[in-house]
């Protein structure tokens, strides 16, 4: 190796040493210098919801409990606010003395502004309370704000009411709006959506813009940390609020937030770069069985058989948690099971089951052509019938269920069978048959009747529908296809196939059942013009009338989402068990207000969420006698000494183990009479990414929207400040012996 060469690998390992050696004390150095430095939060950044919902509508005045409710926290202030970490109301724009609930006194805050720079003063709030109490707008603040009167000065704001509720405090709560924009508003703003642009706001937010994603459909509200808020020491400046159509716009473009509510669990936790915060509201889901309608032993025989721990099972767990009582409490409100015997109660309404109208003389007298009562009890020979009148379907193309035809004749084959199919079906079988073409979730099936297929063959084909839940499968129906490609060989088929071995076996079931029915039930005739051929395509499982309609029951429900659909679809199953029907009908929640209010809707069960918020004493309107004719007393149920407990727990602030007792009291009566069933209450995760820091969320909120208080503290970036004036050259030499050798 020559000198040269020599020469210049010394140079090159000179230099490698010294690169290396002054990369190692720049890190030594940087370590010493950010030892024990300290992170400051920087006011930057923004922050980006999804939310599958439609356009909000931005007025504070009109009830809600949804995302409405949500954004309108970010844009309004109250005059007080609870806070979910004293777990108690603070002021927001003013200080008040609660202790006095006759009179209560309020102080307004300091520096208050309107985003447009304008004092926030006393008249705002007058003004807003007033619009409320005139038009009825907000119809519990309404009424909360009836006998009360209004004083205010410069700086203060009074008061005056003629009872005592604990209730009052929501007042407190409402959202306040300027004097100069209420005077500008007519009745279609007031009750309904408030312009977008050029609005005026007292929250941490201000809404700044919205526009349309065209590529992807997404509606963006873009809103601003306000400036005009007073010590508002956000770190986060904008909060985007994407709304997504659906459930499917949404998964297809679910990486593009930081937050969202899982509420109905559609995604989970599927996406490893979002937290999972979970947290439970204070409502929950219950049952109100009409006291009107429904007597007592009828409405404690419906309560046993709607199995809760069965409807949460179908929801899973994760997303509701069972709930026993209106205070959501661990005492259960369930009835015991009575000796109540159904057979009894709808026979003395004339309702029967399919095999004891099969049984009236009346029913088989108008049907001797086919049937003669007295050879079916004594199981002598049957007198040959006439030909049952059938439906002929050579030229139906399409069968489309509900299917009541049990039997049926073809001479052309090629027929295409449509079937409706329950939520949670999971596969569907013909017979023995498993359909490949079907798949979890789908709302229907199609199965053709093709003889190149050999799904029909001549002569007669048996088709059983079965649905498979769970790894369970449930027989839903069947019927028969007599099949036969001759049209003139078919009509015969047709004369003889109602013929005497048939009736034989019908005969042998009918003697069957009767011999389980009492020599009471047997002299009993029932005055039915519904003929054989009708009665036998009944369902077994319900109870009919003499026209061959079936029992049932009305039910309501509020139209909220899936999780409130999937609730009835179970209990409508679990009563179908007992032979119960219920007609159902999903109504908007105010809808059903409007239609209690003027009692034009009929219902025997009502299904809807219930909302506590911030007292247990909310219970009040629905069981209170006073609150029937408003329509929240849903069960209709009066009763004095019930509602003598109801108005002491709303009377004042009362001490836990006094209130404790009041509620022990209430349950008692309220499961003694059976008027409602109370079903869950949600879990909620709140998916939040993890690069937003000093995110912490509470277990327990009273509403919903108190999800964006953990939003205040939050931030997305920070800087690390280095105390200089403690880093010396001797302190950075102690730094590396204590680094080296302890």
């Amino acid at each position: 190796m020559s000198d040269t060469v020599v020469k210049k690998l010394k140079k090159y390992v000179l230099y490698i040493s010294l690169i290396f050696f002054g990369t190692l004390w720049i890190h030594l150095a940087y370590y010493y210098l950010y030892e024990w430095a300290s992170s400051e939060p920087v006011a930057w950044g923004t922050v980006s919801e999804a939310i599958i919902w439609s356009f909000p509508h931005f007025n504070p005045l009109v009830p809600s409990n949804d995302h409405n409710t949500y954004i309108n926290g970010l844009l309004y202030r109250s005059m007080m606010q609870y806070s979910t970490i004293s777990e108690s109301f603070e002021s927001d724009l003013v200080s008040c003395d609660t202790e006095n609930l006759l009179y209560i006194t309020c102080s307004l805050e300091n520096n208050l502004l309107w985003s447009n720079g304008s004092e926030i003063t006393t008249e705002d709030i007058k003004a807003t309370l007033w619009v409320i109490s005139t038009t009825k707008v907000n119809p519990i603040i309404a009424s909360l704000l009836e006998n009360t009167t209004i004083e205010t000065t410069k700086d203060s704001i009074s008061f005056s009411n003629s009872s005592k509720d604990i209730n009052f405090l929501q007042v407190l709560l409402q959202p306040i709006l300027p004097a100069s924009v209420i005077e500008r508003l007519d009745t279609d703003n007031i009750n309904g959506k408030f312009s977008e642009i050029n609005g005026i706001y007292s929250g941490r937010f201000v809404l700044s813009s919205i526009s349309q994603d065209e590529t992807v459909g997404i509606t963006k509200i873009t809103l601003w940390r306000n400036e005009q808020y007073f010590d508002n020491n956000m770190y986060i400046e904008f909060l985007i609020l994407n709304l997504f159509r659906d459930e499917t716009h949404f998964l297809k473009n679910k990486n593009s937030f930081n937050i969202y509510n899982d509420k109905s669990s559609v995604i989970w936790e599927s996406i490893p770069r979002l937290s999972a915060y979970q947290y439970t509201l204070s409502q929950f889901v219950t049952s109100f069985f009409n006291s009107e309608n429904l007597s007592k032993s009828f409405r404690e025989y419906i309560s046993t058989k709607i199995d809760r721990d069965t409807i949460v099972s179908s929801l899973w767990d994760t997303i509701v948690s069972p709930a026993y009582n209106p205070f959501l409490s661990e005492t259960k409100l369930d009835a015991t099971s009575s000796e109540f015997n159904l057979v009894e109660y709808l026979e003395e309404k004339w309702y029967y089951k399919k095999n004891r109208l099969l049984l009236s003389a009346q029913a088989i007298r108008e049907n001797t052509a086919l049937l003669q009562k007295e050879n079916i009890i004594s199981g002598e020979a049957i007198v040959t019938p006439e030909p049952v009148e059938t439906i002929k379907q050579e030229t139906l193309d399409i069968i489309v269920s509900p299917y009541k035809d049990k039997y049926n004749f073809v001479s052309k084959d090629n027929i295409l069978i449509e079937w409706r199919v329950d939520d949670g079906v999971e596969a569907v079988y013909i017979n023995e048959y498993k359909l490949s073409g079907f798949t979890p979730w789908d709302s229907r099936f199609f199965y053709r009747l093709l003889e190149s297929y050999d799904s029909i063959t001549e002569w007669t084909n048996t088709y059983k529908v079965y649905f498979e839940t769970e790894e369970e499968k449930t027989l839903v129906e069947e019927f028969i296809y007599v099949y036969d490609s001759d049209s003139d060989s078919l009509s015969k088929i047709q004369e003889t196939f109602f013929d005497t071995p048939w009736l034989v076996d019908l005969s042998k079931e009918v003697e069957s059942k009767a011999i389980e029915i009492s020599e009471k039930t047997k002299e009993v005739e029932i005055d039915t013009s519904l003929s054989l051929w009708d009665i036998q395509n009944l369902d077994d499982a319900f109870y009919y009338n003499k026209d061959g309609e079936a029992f049932s029951l009305n039910l309501i429900y509020a139209q909220t989402d899936n999780v409130m659909a999937s609730t009835v679809a179970t209990l409508t199953s679990l009563l179908r068990n007992e032979g119960i029907q219920l007609q159902t009908q999903a109504l908007d929640l105010g809808e059903i207000t409007v239609n209690l209010r003027n009692e034009s809707l009929e219902y025997d069960i009502m299904v809807l969420w219930i909302n506590l918020w911030y007292f247990e004493s909310n219970i009040f309107p629905y069981f209170h006698s006073s609150q029937v004719k408003n329509g929240y007393n849903i069960s209709n149920y009066k009763d004095l000494s019930l509602d003598i407990l109801l108005e002491e727990l709303k009377s004042n602030n009362l001490s836990v183990t006094k209130r404790e007792e009041l509620e022990e009291k209430m349950l008692k009566e309220i499961y003694k009479e059976s008027i409602i069933k109370v079903l869950y209450t949600p879990n909620i995760q709140l998916l939040v990414d993890k690069n937003i820091k000093n995110f912490s969320l509470p277990n327990f909120l009273p509403d919903s929207r108190h999800r964006y208080f953990p939003l205040l503290q939050s931030y997305l970036n920070e800087k690390r400040i280095i105390q200089s004036e403690e880093k010396t050259l001797w302190g950075f030499l102690k730094y590396l012996m204590t680094q080296l050798f302890w």
